[in-house]
């Protein structure tokens, strides 16, 4: 399994907008990107630096994610990328349903063909990286790649409420893209979507939606469960040593 980056590389802060909110949207990119893996520790310092700017507005934008749940804090204080756990993933796939498959069924009617270009374009770019086990990219272009329909639904509360549950998962989901590069159920389930979103079909598309959000819970569940047993084993040194790892 490819190793997410330790040290996430960011922008320096822009004159003319409010730094908190650039320090939290850089943040929430990196994020998305799988820059972060689950139970790491974000350095506040580090961040401050990378953005050349105080630790105030990094303290306060992550206050910010902290309350919105995107992280979360330890006994010492530290922030931390949450560890989901089975049931945790469970709901948010199971809300991931409800609201995505709603912006997937009203978008069908607001494609347009540079949109079905774009599907195009970033499905290429998602199999290519796939393909080179270049995991970060994966979760970028997949999350481009979705977001570029639920955009289209003009629900902007409802696409606010998906993006902070990518947020949440998108450290998570950062494991399952071996299992989907192995399976190679990933491929199947975007040309899918492009395929109903380019006959404007709300409820096929939404069933397109559906389907590949299934696969991608099908595939965390194979991470945890492997993740699980191999920490068992770790406990047990007499164990027999799983050969692989989930992506093997």
């Amino acid at each position: 399994m490819t190793a997410i980056p330790k040290n996430p590389t960011y922008e320096s802060a822009k004159r003319g907008g409010l730094l908190v909110d650039q320090v939290h949207d850089q943040v929430c990119h990196a994020i998305l990107s799988g820059n972060y893996a689950p139970a790491e520790r974000v350095n506040i310092r580090r961040l401050a630096s990378g953005m050349a700017v105080s630790v105030t507005p990094v303290r306060e934008a992550l206050s910010r994610l902290i309350s919105d749940g995107i992280l979360c804090t330890n006994e010492k204080r530290a922030v931390l990328v949450p560890k989901l756990q089975v049931a945790e993933v469970d709901e948010i796939f199971h809300i991931r349903r409800l609201l995505e498959g709603d912006l997937a069924k009203t978008a069908a009617g607001h494609m347009r063909d540079e949109d079905i270009e774009f599907l195009a374009q970033t499905q290429t770019l998602f199999l290519d990286a796939l393909a080179t086990r270049n995991y970060r990219d994966v979760l970028k272009y997949n999350s481009q790649f979705h977001f570029r329909i639920y955009e289209r639904a003009g629900m902007y509360v409802t696409f606010r409420i998906v993006e902070n549950l990518w947020l949440r998962i998108g450290p998570t989901l950062h494991f399952m893209y071996p299992i989907l590069a192995r399976d190679r159920s990933g491929n199947h389930s975007h040309e899918n979507i492009i395929d109903k979103a380019r006959r404007h079909d709300g409820a096929a598309l939404r069933a397109a939606v559906l389907e590949d959000l299934q696969n991608s819970l099908s595939a965390l569940h194979q991470y945890l469960e492997h993740g699980a047993e191999r920490g068992l084993r770790a406990r047990n040194p007499a164990a027999k040593t799983l050969s692989a790892s989930a992506g093997s």
